[in-house]
């Protein structure tokens, strides 16, 4: 299957929310760049419109304020419209190493408990009767551990990305590179 690095990024949006099967590091990959280099772009472009306000000397203007509140609003919903398929490569991708999506689901409910950690944290460090914070908390201690785990596992799973397929078939499906890997890079 030849593809440029064009069509290897646009594939798991025709994929969009399909968690079965596999997803070669082609694939995986190029749609990541993709996603990558269209944040930078709009992150650039939203930095220059504060980099022009600021360079004026003057109070932003109602267009500057409303043209980073749509750059703003467009990487929300930007983000909202790939959150699938990125979330279901993520899983295709793991199984083409022969591994449970669940390693996946697992990195985003550490997540979303670690930002609920977080900020439990910070709001029992918000002294009610007028006193400083105690900093020397046993909750600050554990979401620091946590985030050490967190990370650790955040590594694991990029090495699991960057892992080779299994070549053939496997339990989640056919090799997606086809019978003859050879083809794909020649």
């Amino acid at each position: 299957m030849r593809l440029s690095p064009i069509g290897w990024a646009l594939r798991p949006l025709k994929n969009y929310a399909k968690f079965s099967g596999r997803a070669s590091r082609a694939e995986f990959w190029w749609f990541f760049l993709f996603l990558f280099l269209l944040y930078i772009v709009v992150w650039i472009g939203m930095v220059a419109i504060l980099g022009m306000s600021a360079a004026s000397g003057s109070p932003p203007s109602l267009g500057v304020l409303g043209a980073f509140g749509f750059a703003g609003i467009f990487m929300v919903l930007f983000w909202l419209a790939m959150i699938i398929p990125t979330i279901a490569v993520q899983v295709r991708r793991l199984h083409d190493t022969d591994r449970s999506g669940w390693w996946v689901g697992g990195f985003y409910l550490g997540y979303i408990a670690y930002i609920v950690l977080m900020f439990a944290t910070i709001a029992s460090l918000v002294p009610t009767d007028g006193s400083p914070p105690n900093l020397d908390s046993a909750s600050g201690i554990g979401i620091q551990v946590f985030g050490l785990l967190f990370f650790v596992y955040s590594i694991a799973l990029l090495v699991f990305f960057c892992m080779r397929g299994t070549q053939g078939p496997n339990r989640f499906g056919d090799d997606p590179y086809g019978a003859n890997i050879e083809e794909v890079f020649a």
